[in-house]
């Protein structure tokens, strides 16, 4: 198991512990993104820390939670690049289902991912330059050894 840990560090594919600072700083972040959105309500989210652009710090995968950001076709999936001071937004994508996977594989820097959508199943989501797709129904199909060599950082 050690072994396995270290390999995916060294692939920056380690799920990192969340810890009460960092903590702090993804909800303001999360709050700041939503507030600019028009939203100033409190909304609870899951989230995943992993390294999904190789800088050595911890990026934030975030799941909203609640009726104003789920639907029957899924949830609103956030992703936010860790700094040195904080959480900054990248990137929104809507109608997401868990599973979400990390691929070892990345585009233009930055890890590629899998999340399920509704109807279609596991779709890769690769990022386009400024950001993932915004709709995951729109995606190609993961191979099913794509889907079998992810991670699964939250489900």
């Amino acid at each position: 198991m050690r072994n396995i840990k270290l390999v995916l560090t060294l692939l920056g594919l380690a799920v990192l512990p969340l810890h009460a600072e960092e903590s702090q700083r993804l909800a303001a972040a999360v709050k700041s993104h939503l507030e600019e959105k028009g939203d100033h309500d409190t909304t609870k989210f899951r989230e995943a820390m992993i390294d999904l652009n190789g800088d050595g710090i911890a990026d934030a995968i975030v799941l909203l939670q609640g009726s104003k950001w789920c639907g029957s076709g899924g949830c609103t999936m956030l992703v936010f690049k860790g700094t040195k001071d904080g959480f900054a937004f990248v990137s929104g994508s809507t109608i997401t289902h868990e599973p979400i996977r990390v691929l070892a594989s990345k585009t233009s820097g930055w890890s590629d991912l899998i999340v399920y959508s509704k109807g279609r199943g596991n779709v890769l989501m690769r990022f386009e330059g400024k950001g993932y797709p915004l709709n995951p129904s729109l995606q190609s199909k993961a191979s099913s050894l794509q889907v079998s060599g992810a991670q699964i950082v939250m489900q």
